[in-house]
């Protein structure tokens, strides 16, 4: 069973045009911004709804072929295109984007003659945090939280990175999962902390490496920017490699690529070998470890174990057995066993204190 835990999910217009507009202090009146819940309520009828052709067709696309490639779980992931304390609310409250592919809403699941591969799609919150530290991670929010299956961050910055591994990865209700390097962009301007990312490990925290915007950009760039993005990526990747020793690292396609970026599993893990990941743990990137970052995640929503309040259910008065008449006939009962102790003790004068 192969993962692939982050296939960008489109939004509607409106709702990206919410998030990137910021709000401006002035003299006149204050002209109220309508939030993406708003927006989402109003036109959301489906996770389909208010999505231009061009963007579904792109997601229809990469689902087909992740199928295709043999990977079983992919997280269709929700990203804002700017740093907010508000939550987009899950567009896939209704049902998944597929649900007859997904078996747990099939209604072919026992089907034996279906010949798609099942293919379980679960839902990601990705935010991005820069030095102002502003998230969406918060009590408040921690309901329309809930909606969402994973929760990781993007940080852009030492201290935001500092803030990922030592605050926001901590047990709790709104426990990031994963943290997201983009290693392809630039040459990192800060230094990784090992202490800061052990902790982040310890905490349960998995650290994640996109291949697809790095290795297979669009063919809209130029030869010399596909050429940089390659050497930051494998430059980049060497060195978080060497800090965690190759454990609690996951691969995934990720936004920004070709749409034939996508790679099997058997590619993926001949990359982890290529940049130092010991071969051994190099298919642990795409399939134990990426389970594990789903098993924790479940577990944050049952935040201290709570699953329920229980409730006492009363025995039904049939089920009551009389124990005076549940020993048959010529065997002593307990009560029998206990006379009969005491008369031994009588018999031989021994006190009992």
């Amino acid at each position: 069973m192969y993962f692939d835990l982050y296939l960008p999910f489109p939004l509607p217009l409106e709702v990206e045009d919410c998030t990137s507009k910021k709000s401006k202090k002035g003299k006149g009146k204050a002209v109220s911004i309508p939030t993406p819940a708003v927006i989402l309520k109003e036109v959301k009828k489906d996770c389909w709804s208010g999505i231009e052709p061009r963007d579904k067709e792109v997601f229809v696309k990469k689902i087909a072929l992740s199928g295709h490639l043999g990977y079983s779980v992919v997280a269709c992931t929700v990203t804002p295109s700017e740093p907010s304390n508000q939550v987009i609310p899950s567009p896939f409250m209704s049902s998944t984007p597929f649900p007859d592919l997904d078996p747990r809403t099939s209604s072919s699941a026992s089907d034996s003659e279906s010949s798609t591969s099942p293919l379980v799609q679960v839902t990601r919150y990705h935010m991005r945090i820069d030095d102002n530290r502003v998230h969406p991670l918060t009590s408040q929010n921690t309901n329309a939280l809930k909606n969402y299956d994973i929760l990781s961050v993007y940080p852009t910055s030492e201290k935001a990175f500092q803030l990922a591994c030592t605050d926001l990865s901590n047990p709790g209700p709104n426990q990031i999962a994963i943290i997201t390097l983009p290693l392809h962009e630039r040459p990192f301007t800060f230094r990784f902390n090992w202490k800061q990312m052990r902790q982040a490990q310890r905490n349960g925290a998995v650290f994640e490496l996109l291949y697809s915007s790095a290795l297979f950009p669009p063919t809209s760039l130029s030869t010399e920017t596909v050429k940089r993005y390659r050497q930051n990526f494998l430059s980049n990747a060497r060195e978080v490699i060497r800090i965690t020793g190759g454990k609690g690292v996951i691969f995934s396609s990720g936004p920004g690529g070709d749409v034939n970026g996508l790679r099997g599993a058997l590619d993926i893990v001949n990359l982890g070998t290529m940049i130092g990941i010991p071969s051994n743990l190099a298919k642990e990137t795409i399939s134990s470890t990426p389970k594990s970052v789903l098993l924790r995640a479940q577990a944050r929503k049952t935040f201290k174990a709570v699953m329920s309040m229980p409730k006492l259910v009363p025995a039904p008065d049939d089920q009551l057995v009389d124990i005076s008449t549940s020993f048959p006939p010529g065997k002593k009962r307990p009560s029998d066993i206990g006379q009969d102790l005491d008369k031994e003790i009588k018999k031989s004068k021994v006190s009992v204190t």
